[in-house]
């Protein structure tokens, strides 16, 4: 029963992985890691399947690259943060700040991502 809960949360990543190759303001290598952890815990043929999906290349490589060094590059960093943090201006933009509750969880979430950032070393070679 957790395989098929474990692959169910893998799944749900992929989606939200393929998500964030599309949209901006949307991660894509943290959940590309989520799907790794949870594919490799219940499925062989999602783990592999999910390697193939070319739109996630570059969340893949990254993926890999944090798997061997324990590490985020400098310019994997500055991006992330850069765009939860556009996330927080626009959506205060955008909503007027008069749902405090959705920009609270958007700053939460840009905290959350800041400090992430910072927990993980940074990889300085490239």
């Amino acid at each position: 029963m957790l395989r098929f809960w474990l692959a169910v949360v893998g799944v749900i990543a992929t989606v939200l992985a393929i998500a964030g190759a599309l949209l901006p303001g949307l991660p894509t290598a943290p959940f590309v890691l989520l799907a790794f952890w949870a594919f490799a815990r219940s499925s062989e043929s999602l783990h592999r399947m999910l390697e193939r999906i070319p739109l996630l290349r570059h969340g893949i490589e990254e993926a890999h690259r944090f798997e061997q060094r324990r590490a985020i590059r400098l310019p994997v960093k500055i991006a992330a943060l850069t765009m939860a943090w556009s996330s927080v201006v626009v959506t205060a933009f955008l909503s007027g700040a008069s749902p405090t509750w959705l920009l609270g969880s958007v700053v939460a979430a840009a905290l959350a991502a800041t400090a992430t950032m910072i927990w993980i070393p940074t990889d300085l070679e490239d």
